[in-house]
């Protein structure tokens, strides 16, 4: 099985992490397929690439800059093994990272390899990941010390492997099982999200999540993309909006559960653009009682959804399987709140929310004009229309 996977590593300049990786994955595994691919470096990458001689490896590179969800796709598509395993070139491998990668993971599902880390996220508690420090960088690695690590870890382990909730960008799958749902969603400009997109979609295709305990890499931490000398500026801006585009994709905010999606259109009266921006990613089609052309001019630079079918006059009122009336006047942070839980509230048929009356309508518009009224007959599910990529 070792001569099945293929190791995926997308890249965007920071040469001397790539060099570092690709020397220490060849003195461990001189037949393993590397994948590169390589969207707008320009600090010799591309030809650093052209320059190696090695008939296990795979690589393309273009000039243009592309997302980091283009750019893992370019790699599955280039691949020529069944599996595929996601990395980065900020890593060490273990020793025995390629063995146990293929003797424990679940081959029709969706597997997390075991990454170590030094503290830079520290509290994040996941199933994936276990904080130890071993060198912040290439240059401070421990090699035989992650080494001796890995040994007595591995050797600690009852379970080599185990279902989990818990979820990473750092997965080995099928290969064939991503080129069906079409990869990576590149609507995540340039990156953030796009793990949590594909893994949702991956569920909801019937995979099951499995946790390898074994198969063991160090991370550096986003060497190459938040902490980089590109994005160092730009992580938290760009952060929102894959956060923004996510929920307007699911509905709901990136986490652990499978969201739940619904049609839903919001009226809001007595508006205005802030009020827009706190409403828009929330719902499917919004219909507003003010202008919103600047709001427009302003956030489709942040989104490939087209905000001019996303965002209405009032006058051009659609039908939707939900409807939410708001008063822009009254918005708050409970406003916010019951919005981005509307999918729970529609779930659980939460009737004090749902369907008000005529008395309770003027109850709420007199004492809790805050409150959405939220009305609808039926709500189909829409989140298995998501699984295959949307197009752009």
């Amino acid at each position: 099985m070792q001569n099945d996977i293929s190791f995926l590593i997308g890249l965007k300049n920071n040469l001397e992490y790539t060099r570092f990786f690709y020397d220490h994955v060849r003195k461990i595994y001189s037949e393993v397929e590397i994948v590169f691919v390589s969207y707008g470096s320009t600090d010799g990458t591309h030809q650093w690439l052209d320059q190696l001689d090695d008939p296990f490896l795979k690589y393309f590179y273009a000039e243009e800059s592309r997302t980091l969800s283009d750019t893992y796709n370019k790699a599955i598509e280039i691949a020529t093994k069944n599996k595929v395993c996601f990395l980065h070139n900020d890593m060490v491998l273990g020793k025995f990272f390629l063995d146990y990668l293929s003797k424990d993971m679940a081959e029709n599902d969706l597997n997390f390899y075991k990454v170590i880390e030094p503290p830079v996220f520290t509290g994040d508690v996941r199933d994936w990941k276990e904080t130890r420090d071993f060198g912040s960088d290439i240059h401070s690695f421990d090699f035989q010390r992650f080494f001796d690590f890995e040994e007595t870890y591995i050797s600690e382990r009852a379970e080599p492997a185990g279902e989990t909730a818990h979820t990473s960008f750092f997965l080995c799958v099928r290969r064939d099982v991503l080129l069906e749902i079409g990869g990576l969603d590149n609507l995540f400009s340039p990156m953030f999200c796009e793990d949590d997109d594909l893994i949702i979609r991956l569920r909801l295709l019937g995979l099951k999540t499995i946790q390898l305990h074994r198969a063991m890499v160090y991370h550096f931490v986003s060497k190459t993309s938040r902490f980089s000398e590109e994005y160092e500026n730009k992580t938290n801006a760009i952060e929102l909006n894959s956060q923004r585009n996510f929920i307007r994709k699911w509905g709901v905010s990136n986490g652990r559960t499978l969201p739940v999606k619904y049609d839903i259109g919001i009226i809001i009266k007595s508006g205005n653009i802030h009020s827009l921006y706190q409403l828009e990613h929330l719902a499917n089609t919004i219909y507003t009682d003010f202008p919103f052309e600047d709001y427009i001019v302003k956030e489709q630079a942040n989104t490939k959804y087209d905000l001019r079918e996303r965002i209405k006059p009032i006058s051009g009122l659609q039908k939707h399987d939900i409807l939410i009336h708001i008063n822009g006047k009254a918005i708050n942070q409970k406003t916010i709140n019951m919005m981005e839980n509307i999918a729970q509230l529609i779930l659980e048929s939460k009737s004090k929310y749902i369907n008000p009356a005529v008395f309770q309508k003027l109850f709420l518009k007199i004492f809790k004009p805050y409150r959405p009224l939220i009305f609808f007959k039926e709500a189909p599910r829409k989140e298995k229309l998501l699984i295959y990529k949307e197009l752009f």
